[in-house]
């Protein structure tokens, strides 16, 4: 009798343990194909602007992360090839807190538009100017000393009565206010103009370097530029900056004479710079994957990426090397469709 009851108390053990698994979060973050979307519709061109329609697709690839891992999740998605598992510090570092990550990948987002936008214009035969004309406030960390007093989209016109026109000239007021001072930043938040009082404080470690003090408010700002043509490029909860080459491509395919996409359906990815050259990324199988899935035929890969991605390749999907905006223009152009030059 006595072995019975054991033997049951094991079951119990076990069952316990079995469902207690089931609810362990573990120190990882799954990587896997994210959401693809046509650039194309997503450019919004003033009406002063002639733009042109096109029948192709211009896919910017994205990388799904779960960031709530369970054991038995990570088991199931260990045997999944088109799921990486990683440590959750390499996606969230653990000197940084989740909305400083996500409010880092929003300016590199906003960083990717505005190369997108320099080269595109110049790519469509616009002439350029890359001095910022303002600053804007990107982000307000919940815990800084902003949080309630200043506010995303606002525009910094002045701090400490010093008129500033970008991210630098704010910052250095700060630096130079120092810890625990009260500094007035002058706004132009809508229609309305305003001034909001902040008190400084001492920046947390994770935001310093080891052994270094300075004055902090928690905000992450942008640059503002006054471009020759009112153009956006729209995008929601898509962070980082490994869209900047298909911005830019939509930005010459809407603002160009030329039809680069020829009724194709073209996916990519790359990180942008002002001068167009492509920088490789992250994640370039589940990207795939994922322009696949969507029913993309090309992917232009960064000239970094492209031996990972001729090894990983999804079949029926040819893989392009870039290495600057004009590899991907004159691959292009060199493979339109003959059709394609009279659609306008």
């Amino acid at each position: 009798m006595a072995r019975h009851v054991l033997k049951g108390s094991g079951a119990l053990a076990l069952t316990a343990l079995v469902i207690a698994l089931n609810f362990v979060r573990l120190p990882v973050v799954t990587l896997l194909p994210g959401p693809v979307e046509d650039v194309l519709p997503r450019v919004k061109v003033g009406d002063r602007t002639p733009t042109y329609d096109s029948k192709g697709r211009l896919f910017l690839t994205t990388v799904g992360v779960d960031s709530d891992v369970t054991f038995y999740e990570a088991l199931l998605q260990l045997a999944d090839r088109d799921v990486e598992v990683v440590p959750r510090a390499q996606i969230y570092p653990e000197d940084r807190s989740e909305q400083e990550v996500n409010l880092e990948n929003a300016a590199e987002m906003d960083d990717s538009k505005l190369a997108a936008t320099v080269v595109g214009l110049r790519e469509a035969g616009y002439r350029v100017d890359t001095t910022p004309d303002g600053v804007r406030v990107a982000g307000v960390l919940d815990d800084g000393a902003a949080s309630g007093k200043l506010k995303a989209d606002d525009r910094i016109l002045e701090v400490g009565g010093k008129p500033v026109t970008n991210g630098d000239q704010v910052r250095q007021a700060i630096t130079t206010a120092g810890i625990g001072r009260r500094l007035a930043f002058k706004l132009q938040r809508g229609r309305s103009t305003l001034t909001e009082t902040v008190t400084t404080r001492r920046a947390p470690p994770r935001a310093t370097q080891p052994g270094e003090t300075r004055p902090y408010v928690g905000v992450s700002l942008a640059n503002v530029y006054d471009f020759p043509v009112d153009l956006q490029i729209e995008t929601t909860n898509i962070g980082g900056p490994s869209a900047g080459l298909m911005f830019a491509l939509s930005i010459i395919e809407k603002l160009g004479r030329e039809d680069l996409t020829g009724d194709r359906s073209i996916a990519g990815t790359g990180i942008l710079d002002l001068e167009g050259n492509v920088g490789e990324i992250g994640g370039i199988r589940q990207k795939m994957i994922a322009a696949k899935r969507r029913g993309a035929t090309i992917f232009l890969t960064p000239a970094g990426n492209f031996d990972e991605a001729r090894r990983v390749r999804p079949d029926g999907l040819e893989v392009v090397r870039v290495g600057t905006v004009r590899d991907a223009l004159d691959y292009l152009r060199r493979t339109a469709p003959a059709q394609a030059a009279g659609r306008r």
